[in-house]
């Protein structure tokens, strides 16, 4: 699989460096795919003194582009129709505008996050390996009694707070390169069961309260949290 990548998007840097001008940028070595499970590869890298790089991704289908900095993305992604005059006008767009500076004093995520802490005051309490040690407990409660345990969490970019509780297996958005963002979890401990019995009967429902083991693991791994008596939930802030 990772031949395949690598001569695809080798293909698409050579075309891509015939059809381009860089400007004042350097063009950074190419950084083949080594793993199996890969199916794409940065083809085109080029750097700037400001910083500011221009990242052309090429996966095995359609590629799209970029520009970055530090690490983080800056400007829109831009993805590829069709390998033509075309395409390059549009990429050489964004080039130019690289090379004029427009992206020089541009806020990647993590700048325009510090930003926002900064201007509503507020603390940091947690960390990604704090974190990574709360969901890491949420995950083994869930291993140890077979029930999935409810969460809430909210952003401090959120302008309400949300309705209902979900789960971590149902949550396709919590990551790493999230945590940060992070204002406020809550962990709900009991568990209720719904069975139906029928239509003329009241369904059965049944409690499972996991609080003890909550804590226990909370208390071991030396996390903060403090107890929602109106919601049965306890709650880790992030920010506050």
């Amino acid at each position: 699989m990772e031949n395949r990548v690598n001569e695809y998007a080798l293909q698409i840097r050579e075309f891509l460096i015939n059809q381009l001008d860089f400007l004042d940028g350097e063009v950074q070595q190419f950084v083949p795919a080594s793993n199996k499970e890969d199916t794409g590869v940065v083809a085109m890298d080029v750097k700037w003194k400001s910083g500011v790089h221009f990242i052309f991704y090429q996966p095995l289908w359609r590629g799209y582009y970029y520009a970055m900095r530090n690490n983080e993305q800056i400007s829109h992604t831009f993805h590829v129709g069709k390998y033509n005059n075309d395409l390059t006008i549009y990429i050489q767009r964004l080039i130019n505008d690289i090379n004029n500076g427009r992206y020089d004093n541009k806020f990647t995520p993590r700048e325009l996050h510090l930003k926002y802490v900064q201007e509503k005051g507020l603390t940091g309490y947690m960390n990604n390996t704090k974190w990574d040690k709360t969901f890491d407990i949420i995950r083994t409660m869930e291993e140890e009694t077979g029930k999935e345990i409810s969460i809430m969490y909210k952003y401090i970019s959120d302008m309400e707070d949300p309705v209902y509780y979900w789960s971590i297996r149902g949550d396709e958005y919590l990551h790493k390169s999230m945590y940060k963002y992070i204002k406020w979890l809550k962990i709900k401990p009991i568990v209720c069961d719904y069975e139906y019995q029928g239509r003329l009967i009241e369904p059965k429902y049944t409690y499972y309260d996991y609080t003890s083991l909550l804590l226990e693991k909370m208390n071991a791994a030396n996390l903060h949290y403090e107890y929602l008596q109106y919601e049965e939930a306890y709650i880790v802030y992030g920010y506050r």
